[in-house]
């Protein structure tokens, strides 16, 4: 596909070229670029996409600043993140240089882009808008910029008036965007995006038996990476306080130690079912699943809601996690858990409540989205300078 030739170029059209950049600040805003570029190799696979990491082209003190550094300070100072989060209109006069810190940093970045050649930049992290964005203004390119928003809040980070197209998790989202004065034909409300494979119809009864659970009680799913400071095989511990029937699958990611911790937490809590390291089919737990336990990250919610699974959250990150459990939570698909002895009394409350489970599992389905990729992948293509053709 990369050997088509650009219209002009032997009297042809070729398919619009699509940039995804994101940024690897926690996993959502990746996840989101992944879930687009599966969008277009499904429902357009003609079209010639490239996905990256913008903190690849970068060194690595700037991979620390906009990465790590990022996640160490939410989990170290909650509070100054919560306070930068709120003020942030106070400190845009940083913006200018940060700029230029940004032009030292990202010149392999940029360099890709000129021999990529994009018809259409989608981002999914403010800071690959941002630094694309400049770009383009200071060299006068003439590609199309496209922005995916990953929460159910409007954060004024976001906010650049060049952008060609801003793609919303919901209206109220959009109502944000309008506010600062955005058009609203640069608005399309289309959800957030995640994988293909979270809106395809699955086989409960089938997904039971592969994973050896029974349909006689709930299954539980637990997010290992929702719980900070609070070990996590403890806390299993303690569901030992509940006498009800069901049946426990815990993700632990990449933490080997916590997977090893929870395997021999089988032995004295029977209903500690299934323990994961990473995994690649989260669509398949959460279809079999009758309740999550996680931090609200936009991504994982948005899964979540498509496979029509309602929600604890724990541990938010103060600003857009809390912005999203509020949102969430307001609409009835969630309850928020500040503390472990508010955890279980909320997970007892609804494992004795199948008919409260099943309201809040067909309200979840109702406010779904679970297309958004499609629809952004759709709408992005409209940028372009081309019609699109199958080949």
């Amino acid at each position: 596909m990369e050997s088509l030739k650009k219209e002009g170029e032997g009297g042809r059209k070729s398919m619009p070229r699509i940039l995804i950049v994101s940024v690897k600040a926690g996993a959502g805003h990746l996840k989101a670029a992944e879930a687009v570029e599966a969008a277009f190799m499904k429902y357009h696979p003609g079209v010639i996409t490239k996905n990256l990491d913008l903190l690849d082209y970068s060194n690595e003190l700037i991979k620390y600043l906009y990465g790590k550094m990022y996640l160490d300070i939410v989990k170290a100072f909650p509070e100054l993140y919560a306070y930068s989060y709120k003020h942030y209109q106070s400190s845009k006069k940083f913006i200018k240089p940060r700029f230029l810190i940004d032009r030292f940093n990202f010149s392999d970045f940029f360099g890709m882009v000129e021999d990529f050649n994009p018809d259409i930049v989608i981002a999914t992290h403010f800071i690959s808008e941002a630094v694309t964005e400049n770009y383009r203004r200071k060299k006068k390119k003439r590609f199309k910029i496209a922005v995916t928003l990953t929460d159910y809040e409007f954060h004024p980070v976001w906010l650049f008036s060049n952008v060609d197209l801003y793609f919303t998790a919901t209206e109220e989202v959009g109502c944000g965007l309008l506010f600062y004065g955005i058009p609203p034909d640069k608005i399309v409300t289309s959800g957030i995006p995640i994988h293909p494979k979270f809106s395809e119809e699955k086989d409960r009864e089938e997904l039971l038996v592969k994973y050896g659970l029974s349909n006689q009680s709930p299954v539980i799913l637990i997010s290992a990476g929702s719980f900070g400071v609070t070990p996590l095989a403890e806390v299993i511990g303690d569901f030992g306080a509940l006498k009800d029937e069901f049946q426990i699958m815990v993700v632990c990611g990449n933490n080997a130690k916590l997977r090893r911790d929870l395997e021999i937490k089988q032995k004295s809590e029977p209903r500690l079912k299934k323990v994961f390291g990473f995994v690649d089919f989260m669509d398949e737990l959460m279809a079999l699943s009758d309740l999550l336990i996680t931090k609200p990250g936009g991504i994982t919610v948005s899964e979540s809601l498509a496979m029509g699974v309602p929600m604890i959250f724990i541990e938010p990150i103060p600003g857009q996690e809390e912005a999203n459990a509020d949102y969430l939570v307001e609409q009835g698909v969630g309850v928020k858990a500040r503390n472990l002895p508010v955890l279980l009394h909320k997970l007892g409350l609804l494992v004795r409540n199948p008919r409260k489970l099943a309201d809040m599992s067909e309200r979840a389905k109702a406010i779904s989205r679970p297309y958004a990729a499609k629809t952004i992948t759709e709408e992005a293509i409209k940028l372009g300078p081309h019609p699109v053709f199958k080949i």
